[in-house]
């Protein structure tokens, strides 16, 4: 007979040496929690932490625990050791293989948002089959995505892809970091509702516990329903476990948590679970996927030039490293926005050669210039400079009292975003259909803060390289031009406050010219001797 969980992890030859607390005492909460969802003798501390954890009276827990756990816990817990170690338990220990028909290929599945995610589980498995000599024989293969044992299951780590799992059968599947389903481009599956929808019919055979875990996001989603449904709810066949980091990881430095919630009181209550059931209520969509889809022209990726047309480009050049950079070029059309060309440049990539592939790619389009952001500015407007391209920074036009204190400053990229919002929600965009546009914008996070402008930017772990070009060459078409003795408006458009400040310096500059030219004719000696100010003063008074 195969032994429990606890069992398993207090024995010498199993998974003891992977909990390297020496008495076990900082895992004692943990402890808990696997009694209750393995439906476990418990004792009355354990009692006591059970119910101030899921809310529920621990007396009415079923006997043969629960097929659905949703475990919500702060950063720094302890979560990823414990995902890896219910892994193990369920591929090796179960017995669940056993019970399964000749043919059929068992799978314990470990998903997780991103590829960063899954080499940390991917390390801890590895480690755990390293702790024991009994474990380590158990591991017949060593994948780059996967471990293969000796009753023949495959452990695999799969990130944001439920569907790699088809053609298996699963006798268990944990999520890790369940929030953030949804808000990677490696994601495969748009929230975490979707996620667990795809993963539960998979389990159906074997039965095996759908376990999914992670630090409390947004309200909104699985993992927000479920605690709403089944935390406190002794009636619930989902095990809802809610506790701070603290509480899960005895041995965490109070201060680590102290200083998180100095520099962002909102986040770090959240991502820490100082408090249980809460979540980021500061953090909302930018805009939904459906209303992004709906601008979207099916099929055309990309318009060729059209000799004689006006195009503005927009880049967002990056490092190199481990950001992409993109290129947006657009054109107007009566009141709307046609994209003409998204060009996206995945990193790693050396940025001269991008932008010299972005210069090839504008003049194509009969353009010489084109805008972009603050990132490196005098390096980007030199190395474009240097392949014949001229390149402005996205700016706006600021002042505080009088023209004398105009100037030209950068434009937020939020500021960028706020101003796209309007026209993607009254459809004067028109864009391609290009999936990483779509998932950049859908996922795009508004996080508002009391005092100050809401913030506009990617998720945790997201990008934004291309939703910041459309939102870039968007300013850049609607852009006003201004002419000498008053404003004149394209389309019946209001007039910018760029293109406003942009007339107010040329007009500065023209005084300017003027002052110097009056300055030098004061110090030319006219015919008579005089200096030449009394010639301007006649000539002012029409003497």
């Amino acid at each position: 007979m195969s032994p429990d969980i606890i069992t398993a992890i207090r024995d010498e030859n199993l998974f003891r040496h992977y909990l390297t607390d020496g008495d076990l005492d900082s895992w004692g909460n943990w402890m808990a929690m696997l009694k209750a969802l393995y439906g476990l003798e418990t004792t009355e501390g354990d009692r006591k932490i059970i119910r101030e954890n899921t809310g529920r009276d621990p007396q009415q827990l079923p006997s043969e625990g629960f097929s659905e756990g949703l475990l919500l816990c702060g950063r720094r817990s302890g979560k990823s050791k414990v995902v890896a170690l219910i892994a193990a338990y369920e591929a090796i220990l179960s017995g669940r293989v056993e019970k399964m028909s000749a043919g059929e290929i068992p799978m314990v599945a470990v998903v997780s948002p991103t590829r960063f995610q899954s080499r940390i589980i991917h390390s801890y498995i590895r480690g755990l089959f390293d702790s024991s000599p009994i474990l380590a024989r158990e591991l017949v293969e060593e994948k780059r995505e996967s471990f293969v044992l000796k009753n023949g299951t495959e452990v695999a780590i799969l990130t944001g892809d439920p569907r790699v799992a088809r053609g298996f059968s699963l006798i268990a599947c944990v999520v890790d970091e369940i929030a953030f389903f949804g808000l990677s481009e490696e994601s495969k599956v748009k929230n975490d509702s979707e996620l667990i929808r795809a993963l539960r019919p998979s389990l159906a055979t074997t039965g095996g516990p759908l376990i999914a875990v992670g630090s409390p996001y947004t309200p909104r989603g699985y993992a927000f329903q479920t605690w709403k449904r089944s935390f406190g709810n002794d009636s619930s066949d989902v095990l809802v476990w809610n506790a701070p980091s603290t509480e899960m990881n005895p041995s965490l430095n109070p201060a680590i948590i102290e200083r998180a919630i100095e520099e962002d009181p909102v986040a770090a209550s959240v991502e820490y679970c100082v408090m249980r059931g809460r979540f980021r209520e500061d953090v909302d969509n930018f805009i939904s996927r459906n209303e992004v889809e709906n601008l979207v022209v099916p099929g055309r990726t990309e318009l060729s030039p059209v000799k004689g047309r006006s195009y503005r480009a927009f880049a967002d050049v990056s490092g190199g490293r481990s950001d992409d950079a993109a290129l947006c070029i657009a054109h107007k059309e009566g009141r709307k926005v046609v994209v003409d060309l998204i060009e996206r440049f995945p990193s790693p990539h050396i940025p001269s050669d991008v932008v010299f592939r972005m210069a090839e790619t504008l003049k194509r389009y009969g353009l010489s210039e084109c805008g972009g952001d603050a990132y490196a500015a005098e390096w980007t407007k030199s190395a474009f400079r240097e392949v014949g391209v001229g390149y402005e920074r996205v700016s706006r036009s600021e002042w505080k009292s009088g023209a004398s204190a105009v100037r030209k400053v950068a434009k937020p990229k939020s500021q960028l975003y706020l101003e796209l919002l309007p026209r993607l929600h009254s459809g004067e965009v028109e864009l391609p259909d290009n999936e990483t546009l779509i998932h950049q914008l859908s996922s795009l996070q508004r996080r508002t803060r009391s005092g100050s402008r809401d913030s506009i930017d990617h998720p945790p772990s997201g990008h934004d390289d291309v939703a910041n070009v459309l939102a870039g060459v968007v300013d850049a078409v609607m852009e006003r031009e201004v002419v000498a003795g008053g404003c004149q408006e394209d389309e019946e458009d209001s007039v910018s406050v760029t293109a406003f400040g942009r007339a107010v310096e040329r007009f500065k500059h023209e005084q300017r010219l003027y002052a110097e030219e009056q300055q030098w004719l004061r110090e030319q000696p006219d015919d008579d001797g005089f200096p030449g100010l009394s010639k301007c003063v006649i000539w002012k008074h029409g003497v």
